[in-house]
């Protein structure tokens, strides 16, 4: 916690260029973004950029650690209020679409990590594998009360993990948005019992 006002002062200047960081990666993708891009977008020069930050690696890394600690909260909460596996589904995927919702730079933001030439990045990048980390251990508790199938529970995590992601984006591009408890029960069930319509066997025909 700063307590004098230079230290006040660096915090202060430290979440400014953070944000604008947050906020240009959103527009202009990851790979494209500069340090005079942000300079620019926090309204400073560009050298103070580097009084607090040793390079656009740095302040891209830390902008994106501190911005999934929020996140990371959420998804423990929302996997602590525990439940059978399709109600813990229910609860993380309601809770982050809708705060994707309420924090589209910060969605933006983990988008750019995941543009096409960047997946390999974000899957490397240790706030991702936090998320997946707690998604794993939802997935493992179901596990031992045989709630979902013998399958590899980092797997599991990370196509739920996609799945919300990609629903999240496409809700961000309608003009229209389903209901979010539409949308919610969508990923719910796609990732509890597939999409594939039951078999009917000849004899149920008959």
């Amino acid at each position: 916690m700063a307590t004098t006002k230079g230290e006040i002062v660096e915090q202060f200047r430290c979440q400014a260029i953070r944000e604008a960081a947050m906020r240009v990666v959103s527009r202009k993708g990851y790979d494209h973004v500069t340090v005079q891009d942000i300079a620019d977008e926090a309204g400073i020069a560009k050298g103070t950029v580097y009084l607090y930050f040793r390079s656009r690696e740095d302040v891209l890394e830390k902008t994106m650690s501190i911005s999934f600690e929020e996140f990371h909260i959420l998804i423990r909460d929302a996997i602590g209020r525990g439940g059978t596996f399709r109600e813990c589904v229910e609860q993380v995927v309601k809770a982050q679409l809708h705060y994707f919702e309420q924090q589209q730079e910060f969605f933006r933001l983990y988008l750019a990590m995941a543009e096409p030439l960047g997946e390999r990045r974000l899957r490397k990048h240790a706030s991702y594998r936090t998320h997946i980390a707690q998604l794993v251990t939802m997935v493992e508790a179901a596990a031992e009360k045989g709630e979902v199938r013998d399958a590899p529970a980092e797997r599991i995590a990370i196509a739920l993990a996609s799945v919300i992601r990609d629903i999240g984006l496409q809700r961000m591009t309608e003009k229209n948005k389903r209901p979010l408890e539409a949308d919610v029960a969508f990923v719910r069930d796609f990732i509890c019992r597939g999409i594939a319509a039951p078999l009917v066997t000849p004899e149920e025909n008959v």
